[in-house]
C-alpha cells in the first residue's frame, strides 16, 4: 500500500503510524493520514479543501489539508476502497479557549471571499429538516407494517409520534425566527462543522467535517452535547463559553432564536437511530438501550429548553423571544 500511495501522490512516506483510530504515515515535516470512504462527493471534497487551505493560509492552528493525486483527484481507490490522503503538520492539542477559537473560525469564514455551493447549508435548515422528517416517516410506515417486529422496532414505532411532534415544533419556531429582522453582520454564512463535538475545537480540523452555514449551528450543537452530558449543571460552562465567544462576536436576537430552534430539533435522537435502525440494523440491543436512555432523559432536556434563556440571564420579555412550554 505504501508504495502505491507514494506513487499516486508523488510523495515520500516514512513509518506507519496510528493516532486516535486514524492510520497513516510520518513524513518529513508532518503526517499523512488515510481517511477511508470519505463521506463527501468530489465537488464537496474540492470545496472543503478550499476552506481548509484558506484557514491554513490565515494562520488558523491545526488545519489538515487533503492532497491531490498526480491525476488531480482528491479521492482514490485501493483494494476496492475509496480514501483521501490528508496532510497535517502535527497532532498538538490546541490550548486556546474553545469559545475564542470558535469565534475566530467563524470570523474567518465570514471573510471568505467565495460562496460555497456543494457544502453550503446556509438558509436551508427548514428544507433539510422537512426532508429528514419525510425519510423517517417513510421508514416508520415500513416498520409499522413489518411482522414480527423486534423490540427495537417497537420502540421506534412508539417513539415516532414524539419525534414528529418535536420536529414540527422546531420547524415552526424556525419559520417564525426567520421572519425576525434583528440580525447583523455575524449572521452571515461562515465555516461550520457538520456536527460539532467540543473536543473538535482542541484537535485537528479535518476537511470532511466542514460545512458552510449559519454560525449558530456550531453553538447549538456545542450546547447540546454539554446538556446531554451534564444537564442543568452545564449552564455555568456554557455561559463561560458564550462570554469567550461574544468577546469578539456578539450574538444577535436572530442568532439566539436560531440556537433555540436547533436545540428544539431532536438531533441527538435522530443520530441515535441513524447509526443503526436507519441502516437496517433492527436487532442492535446496544443502540436500543442508547435510545431508551436518551428518551428517558428527554424530560430533563425539555425542562432545560424551557429554562434556557432564564438560566443564561436573557430577558425574553424585553427582547421578545418566544419560549416553548410543554406543560
Amino acid at each position: 500500500m505504501k508504495d502505491i500511495i507514494q506513487e499516486r501522490y508523488n510523495i515520500e512516506l516514512g513509518e506507519e503510524i496510528s493516532h486516535s483510530g486514524l492510520h497513516g504515515f510520518k513524513g518529513r515535516d508532518g503526517y499523512y493520514i488515510l481517511i477511508p470512504e470519505p463521506p463527501t462527493s468530489d465537488e464537496e471534497a474540492y470545496e472543503q479543501r478550499s476552506l481548509c487551505e484558506y484557514l491554513s493560509n490565515q494562520g488558523f492552528q491545526n488545519v489538515a489539508i487533503p492532497l491531490f493525486t498526480t491525476e488531480g483527484r482528491l479521492q482514490t481507490s485501493l483494494d476496492n476502497q475509496t480514501f483521501s490522503l490528508i496532510y497535517t503538520p502535527s497532532f498538538d492539542t490546541v490550548q486556546e479557549k474553545q469559545g475564542t477559537r470558535l469565534a475566530k473560525l467563524h470570523q474567518l469564514g465570514n471573510d471568505y471571499p467565495y460562496q460555497p455551493q456543494y457544502v453550503s447549508r446556509y438558509g436551508q435548515w427548514k428544507a433539510l429538516w422537512e426532508d429528514k422528517m419525510d425519510v423517517w416517516t417513510s421508514l416508520y410506515k415500513q416498520e409499522w407494517e413489518e411482522r414480527p417486529a423486534t423490540s427495537y422496532q417497537r420502540l421506534f414505532i412508539e417513539t415516532f409520534p414524539y419525534l414528529e411532534g418535536m420536529t414540527e415544533n422546531a420547524i415552526q419556531y424556525l419559520q417564525e425566527s426567520e421572519r425576525d429582522w434583528r440580525y447583523d453582520q455575524t449572521d452571515q454564512g461562515t465555516f461550520t462543522f457538520q456536527r460539532l463535538h467540543p473536543s473538535m475545537l482542541s484537535e485537528n480540523i479535518w476537511p470532511h467535517t466542514l460545512l458552510y452555514d449559519h454560525p449558530t449551528r456550531d453553538i447549538a450543537e456545542w450546547m447540546r452535547y454539554k446538556f446531554l452530558e451534564k444537564g442543568f449543571k452545564a449552564f455555568g460552562e456554557i455561559q463561560t463559553f458564550l462570554d469567550d465567544y461574544e468577546s469578539s462576536r456578539t450574538l444577535s436576537v436572530f442568532s439566539w432564536r436560531m440556537i433555540y430552534a436547533r436545540l428544539l430539533l431532536p438531533v441527538h435522537l435522530f443520530d441515535s437511530l441513524e447509526g443503526s435502525l436507519g441502516k437496517g440494523d433492527k436487532r442492535n440491543r446496544m443502540a436500543e438501550q442508547s435510545l431508551r436512555d436518551l428518551l428517558h432523559y428527554q424530560k430533563t432536556y425539555e425542562q432545560i429548553l424551557h429554562r434556557f434563556f432564564a438560566e443564561l440571564s436573557l430577558d425574553v420579555h424585553r427582547v421578545n423571544i418566544p419560549v416553548v412550554d410543554w406543560d
